[in-house]
């Protein structure tokens, strides 16, 4: 009896560990969305329009490294303008400013038009997930798929359903 106490203990003790890692780590379910004004979209996007823009598609759920500690980073390339910006979650909050990245973990890219398809969208998750697979948006994963899992990249994933 002592060993079956002892294995049902040890079983629920992985199950809740797992089911902490999961909701908490890989896909994070409870975390408030901060709210973010949405400023007027310039000709070309600035770093508060696409500040806006990551948030609206779940970059809030991302956090650092848990064993690491190297943040979550996201490269969005205007490609038609030629710019770049950098999304840095901290504390689920998206901070964007314009310029490359040094270790980003994804890039997109798409143009200008499909940005502003994407800002003006009332739903823009499945605005950009309709964007991905007409191929306008592409998605470059940088990082191994367990970086990008221990991040919390997989919430984006969900939401946008690619």
């Amino acid at each position: 009896m002592q060993k079956k106490q002892m294995a049902i203990i040890a079983a629920v003790a992985v199950i809740a560990v797992l089911a902490y890692a999961y909701f908490f780590i890989i896909s994070p379910t409870f975390v408030a969305k901060p709210v973010l004004p949405k400023p007027v979209l310039a000709e070309a996007p600035v770093a508060g329009n696409v500040n806006w823009a990551v948030n609206e598609l779940s970059a809030f759920k991302l956090h650092p490294d848990p064993i690491s500690g190297e943040p979550a980073v996201m490269e969005i390339v205007i490609t038609d303008a030629g710019k770049t910006f950098t999304s840095t979650t901290t504390n689920n909050v998206p901070a964007t400013t314009e310029g490359p990245a040094t270790n980003p973990d994804i890039r997109m890219k798409l143009t200008s038009a499909d940005f502003a398809r994407l800002y003006n969208s009332a739903d823009p998750p499945a605005e950009a997930t309709a964007l991905y697979h007409e191929g306008k948006a592409q998605i470059e994963l940088l990082k191994s798929t367990a970086t990008l899992a221990v991040k919390g990249y997989k919430a984006i994933y969900d939401e946008m359903g690619i």
